[in-house]
C-alpha cells in the first residue's frame, strides 16, 4: 500500500476527528508522505513518535491499536 492510499484511507473515514481531518488537509505533500508512509513501530522504549494524524504518528489511533494488541 502507498502512502497516497493510506492517506485517502484515513481522509474518508467517516469516524475521523475534524482535528485530524483539518491537520491532514493542511500538510504539505512531504509532510503527507511521512505521515503515512509506514506504521509507527512498537519499539524497546515503547511508542514514540510525533503527535497527529497518520500511522506514523501518535494519535488515538494508534494507541488503540497498540492496546489492543497487548490486549490480545
Amino acid at each position: 500500500m502507498t502512502w497516497k492510499t493510506e492517506w485517502t484511507k484515513w481522509s474518508t473515514h467517516s469516524e475521523l476527528s475534524s482535528k485530524l481531518k483539518k491537520q491532514m488537509n493542511e500538510m504539505i505533500e512531504s509532510e503527507r508522505e511521512d505521515a503515512f508512509y509506514k506504521q509507527l513501530e512498537f519499539g524497546t522504549g515503547g511508542m514514540r513518535g510525533e503527535l497527529g494524524a497518520g500511522p506514523n504518528r501518535m494519535n488515538i489511533y494508534t494507541i488503540r491499536k497498540v492496546t489492543a494488541g497487548l490486549a490480545a
